[in-house]
């Protein structure tokens, strides 16, 4: 474990480090970019990161909602991430430690997350997060917004009524 490490509420000076770190994660960008994003999470205290003197070195972005299903609150991590140099050495822990207790602080009757990572899922189970749909795996699947729109424009196409 690093010694000086500190998980604290992101600010919004750390939004470009954060951003940063998003970037060494994921290969793009999108085209309207992420710093507008991060700054509403900082805003809605649902961010945290990790640093070790002046460097960020992760972070955990969770996001509280009504949650029809479990009648209350819930929080759900959306976005879950420690640099290569820094895993294996107590940032994740202490960055998904803090994110349980500020949920449940907030008032959240369940936290939900999802894993496709052999190793995230392991420290999900460390820190007794229970798989619940079995053994079938992760299905992500995400609408094409352009595709979307482009088919909506044709002359058959209906909006729902009220």
């Amino acid at each position: 474990m690093f010694k000086g490490l500190v998980a604290r509420r992101a600010l919004i000076t750390d939004a470009l480090a954060v951003d940063n770190l998003l970037s060494e994660w994921f290969d793009w960008k999108p085209s309207s970019g992420r710093i507008g994003s991060v700054r509403r999470a900082v805003k809605n205290r649902e961010l945290l990161v990790e640093e070790t003197g002046s460097k960020i070195v992760g972070f955990i972005h969770y996001v509280m909602h009504d949650d029809v299903i479990d009648g209350g609150a819930n929080s759900f991590i959306s976005a879950f991430y420690v640099t290569p140099a820094y895993r294996g050495r107590g940032v994740g822990t202490l960055l998904l430690e803090v994110a349980v207790k500020d949920s449940l602080a907030r008032g959240a009757v369940g936290l939900e997350t999802s894993a496709i990572h052999a190793a995230a899922k392991k420290l999900y189970e460390r820190h007794h997060f229970k798989q619940t749909m079995g053994d079938i795996g992760e299905v992500f699947l995400e609408l094409d917004i352009d595709e979307y729109l482009k088919s909506k424009k044709r002359p058959h196409d209906r909006t729902p009524r009220s």
